[in-house]
């Protein structure tokens, strides 16, 4: 992918280790006027409604874990986009750093991870349904014009 992002091993100033993590807002056309954006439960809260999200392995770029994360979460194919948000954790002994990229879907095949559920969710319902961790994410989707 053109421009894809590398990233290395990185410490805080705490010495925390960041882990790295790149998940992707999925979108396609319900018609010519509706967008709607891809969620799946979370394999650890399956109440919880997340994007596809997963770390990054070594040598892969964050685009390249985004569109990868969802392929094998969901089962979508996506044309990986522009930056929308980071977003850092602070656990107890890492901080999680996330990137979350919008994305196309191009296309969906059949073997992906069953044990998660998939729903579409309209932009005017995204920031209620997805998980407060990723509102900030949300909320940025509803206010771009390439989509809407």
């Amino acid at each position: 992918m053109k421009g894809d992002v590398k990233i290395l091993m990185q410490k805080t100033k705490s010495n925390k280790p960041i882990i790295q993590k790149a998940g992707v807002v999925a979108y396609r056309y319900k018609d010519e006027n509706e967008v709607e954006i891809l969620l799946i439960t979370a394999r650890s809260y399956p109440s919880t409604w997340i994007f596809p999200v997963g770390t990054v392995k070594s040598g892969e770029s964050l685009q390249e874990t985004a569109a990868r994360e969802c392929l094998e979460e969901s089962g979508y194919v996506v044309d990986v986009g522009s930056v929308l948000e980071v977003i850092e954790i602070d656990e107890d002994d890492s901080i999680r750093q996330f990137t979350f990229f919008l994305a196309q879907v191009t296309g969906e095949v059949e073997d992906y991870e069953t044990d998660r559920q998939r729903q579409w969710v309209s932009l005017s319902n995204l920031v209620s349904t997805v998980t407060n961790v990723f509102s900030s994410v949300a909320k940025k989707v509803d206010n771009l014009p390439e989509i809407t």
